[in-house]
């Protein structure tokens, strides 16, 4: 019996939600210190895409008995496919062109993307979300959400129609479906990852493995699903009374009014995100999901405007092709942060017009193209190419060849792994030297220099009073790769000075750190932070790390030079507003002394180089030590 032809209804409303998510991701990758969480559209993408797939699939079961499996994979590839497809080739012609020192990796990149795992191959990897600077930056990142979907496209599928088989295994087809088992599988399937999330979170270090995986992000999609067995989109309240449009007003509300705060108040490395935090904004992305869906109130309406409907329809695309901008942006012009309103525009015009034309030459023409008839219609296209299609099938083949290119490259010579392998060896010698040089501040034993790093720093202009003084100085250091990149010669300079730097570290951390330390009789007398490269710093952060001091230790803070970067004036200006509040606070200006010797850094003009580390722990030396 052939199969009957499901109608679904079209949710308005969801296209205003879908403008809402992108636009949050549009601006935490504007201003991050701002819009702190803005990374969290994404879970209104998979909350709604665990909602969508879900309905369609129990709909189609409830009315034939089955689900055309296969037919849901032809259109998913249909609609996601080709866009994909073109932004990789034609990020991977950029590359070739204009950033070589990416090929790298470039072939891996875009097969797992392709295959939807681009998610375990960051993990596996080491791909930090939140690491922008050591080389690594990939314009593919954000692609691990499509990664994730992908995968719920493959497996959830095979879940409910097996649940709805077993469940409804006599079932005549114009009876009800028993669909309850889906939603319990669901909710069970969800509170697992939820708590997974929490487990594998772990304070101080780099979230990425939580962030980026499947098991730990599935809630958001399965709450989605959950809606979509208690309230279908063929559930509409036509005739609602004044109490049920009033408890839907103040349901869509509550959601919004949750999603803002947590928006404008939850950092991506926030500890409440990963325990909580992400669950909590998902729910509340139900709540406003449940009031658009029985359009008994007024939200179906506000979320349906001419400029969502049009950000909303373009979604995929601006998600997709607003990292490669954001990137590729930020290598040709390294003063980001001092025009940041004039580029920010710039780059929203060219986000903007990319997915214009992306939705209008790609998404609309091979979303409706019959790809049964592709090969006989091949030859008859080729022959009626217009001009911007000439254009873009030679970016493709540009495309194809720099992906070819990539592999013959080998990632251990390419010139942007230079900085991650300095830091990444930094890392290894931090954790073995903290180990024997914990003992030794302990038992106060003495910590000779090498005669060598006393003539290598003498040459810095560091005198032997000073440099004797440093080799007497007492106290801790707390970083993130930038002072990681450096560690060696600080270490040179302040043989007894205990460093804990690390890749990716959001300035909050150090409270847990100093605390650490403290408890373990490592912290010292003086206190050097080296923090702010990743993100802001607020007064709350400063306020605590000020009161693990106390008023006998000095706390020396060396200010942030990231200048492709938005947060890096608002973090040295909070730093240089803090000065007149404490006494024992000093800020080390080392962005306006490095700012005048790009040479001096790796090519992200961000991270010291090794002429620049020894400058950099000189110039921090020269700051502490008395002259």
């Amino acid at each position: 019996m052939e199969n009957k032809k499901v109608k679904h209804r079209f949710i308005t409303g969801f296209t205003g939600l879908r403008a809402l998510a992108v636009i949050g991701v549009i601006l935490y990758h504007f201003n991050g210190q701002l819009f702190s969480g803005g990374y969290l559209g994404v879970p209104i993408f998979l909350t709604l895409s665990g909602y969508l797939v879900t309905d369609h699939l129990i709909s189609e079961y409830s009315q034939n008995n089955y689900f055309d499996y296969g037919h849901f994979w032809y259109k998913r590839i249909k609609k996601l496919y080709p866009t994909l497809i073109v932004m990789l080739i034609i990020t991977a012609a950029y590359i070739t062109l204009f950033q070589r020192n990416l090929l790298a990796n470039l072939w891996q990149s875009v097969i797992t993307n392709l295959t939807y795992t681009y998610n375990w191959y960051e993990i596996l990897n080491g791909q930090s979300y939140f690491q922008n600077f050591a080389g690594s930056e990939s314009p593919f990142t954000h692609l691990w959400t499509l990664a994730v979907e992908g995968q719920f496209y493959l497996i959830w599928p095979l879940i409910v129609m097996l649940i709805l088989r077993l469940s409804n295994r006599n079932r005549i087809t114009d009876e009800p479906l028993h669909k309850r088992n889906v939603f319990y599988v669901a909710i069970i399937l969800s509170i697992i990852s939820v708590l997974e999330m929490a487990a594998l979170y772990h304070h101080g270090v780099d979230p990425s493995r939580v962030y980026y995986g499947t098991d730990t992000r599935m809630f958001s999609i399965l709450f989605g699903s959950a809606l979509a067995v208690v309230w279908p989109s063929d559930r509409i309240m036509h005739n609602a009374g004044k109490n049920q449009s009033t408890f839907f007003n103040v349901l869509g509300s509550i959601g919004l009014a949750i999603m803002a705060i947590l928006v404008f108040t939850v950092g991506s490395q926030s500890e409440f995100l990963y325990r909580g935090g992400m669950m909590i904004f998902s729910l509340a992305t139900v709540l406003i999901m449940w009031a658009v869906l029985a359009n008994a109130g007024r939200w179906n309406k506000l979320l349906t405007n001419p400029v969502f409907n049009w950000i909303g329809s373009r979604s995929y695309e601006i998600y997709v092709y607003q990292l490669p901008v954001f990137v590729f942006f930020g290598d040709k012009f390294k003063d980001i942060a001092d025009h940041q309103i004039s580029y920010g525009f710039f780059e929203l015009l060219l986000i903007v017009g990319i997915s214009e034309l992306s939705y209008r030459f790609i998404q609309i023409p091979f979303g409706r193209y019959d790809y049964k008839e592709t090969f006989d219609k091949v030859w008859f296209h080729l022959k009626k190419m217009k001009k911007i299609e000439v254009v873009l099938l030679l970016s493709l083949v540009l495309g194809i060849f720099g992906i070819v290119q990539s592999t013959l490259v080998n990632p251990h010579q390419a010139n942007h792994t230079q900085l991650a392998t300095r830091i990444k060896n930094n890392s290894k010698k931090e954790e073995a030297h903290n180990k024997k040089l914990a003992k030794k501040i302990k038992s106060n034993q003495k910590i000779d220099r090498p005669k060598a790093d006393v003539e290598e720093f003498e040459k810095e202009g560091l005198t032997a009073n000073q440099l004797n003084e440093a080799s007497k100085f007492s106290g801790c250091a707390v970083g993130d790769s930038v002072m990681l990149s450096g560690r060696d010669e600080l270490q040179k300079i302040f043989p007894r000075l205990y460093i804990d730097a690390a890749v990716s570290r959001q300035s909050a951390v150090a409270v847990s750190v100093l605390q650490n330390l403290k408890s373990k009789g490592l912290m010292g007398n003086n206190i050097i932070i080296g923090l702010g490269t990743n993100g802001d710093i607020t007064d709350d952060t400063l306020q605590q790390i000020m009161k693990i001091a106390g008023p006998k230790r000095h706390v020396y803070w060396i200010n942030v030079h990231v200048p492709t970067q938005p947060w890096q004036n608002a973090d040295n200006d909070m730093l240089n507003n803090a000065k007149g509040k404490y006494h024992n606070l000093t800020i080390i200006d080392w962005n306006d002394y490095i700012k005048d010797h790009p040479e001096w850094l790796y090519d992200d003009q961000t991270h010291p180089n090794p002429n620049g580390a020894v400058k950099y722990a000189s110039f921090i030396a020269k700051n502490i030590l008395p002259k």
